[in-house]
């Protein structure tokens, strides 16, 4: 392997482990905000791994949430690391309706929708959109 070829590895590394970081303090700080909502018993939350096979990077496993209330669930999906304009993407989804979340080494996570910064309100808002449908 050449030096070139050593760097473009190592950087692809970087790439890959700064990613998952993002993925998992997302799902650190989804878990925070329905904590409420899971102690009182109208939403349960399961972690299910999946892989994922990007180019330059590889294949890596994260996990998904998946929130599940009495009569529906959304998938917080981690769809890739390489989106147009933004380091990756998610999507909150019951399958009928979807919200895509753009990550910003900058700016942190933002709704593709509407370009506002992912908050707990925001979340909260959302959530009750696809829990509701």
């Amino acid at each position: 392997m050449t030096k070139m070829e050593e760097t473009g590895r190592l950087m692809n590394q970087q790439i890959l482990e700064d990613w998952i970081s993002a993925l998992d303090a997302l799902n650190r700080q989804i878990k925070q905000w329905v904590a409420d909502r899971e102690q009182s018993g109208s939403l349960s939350i399961r972690e299910v791994p999946v892989t994922k096979n990007e180019e330059y990077i590889g294949s890596y496993q994260v996990n998904m949430l998946v929130l599940l209330s009495n009569n529906n669930h959304v998938d917080i999906c981690p769809i890739g690391r390489f989106a147009l304009g933004a380091i990756g993407r998610v999507d909150f989804t019951n399958y009928k309706k979807t919200f895509p979340f753009l990550y910003s080494s900058r700016k942190g996570w933002l709704s593709l929708d509407s370009r506002k910064p992912l908050t707990e309100t925001l979340f909260n808002e959302l959530l009750d959109q696809l829990l509701d449908n």
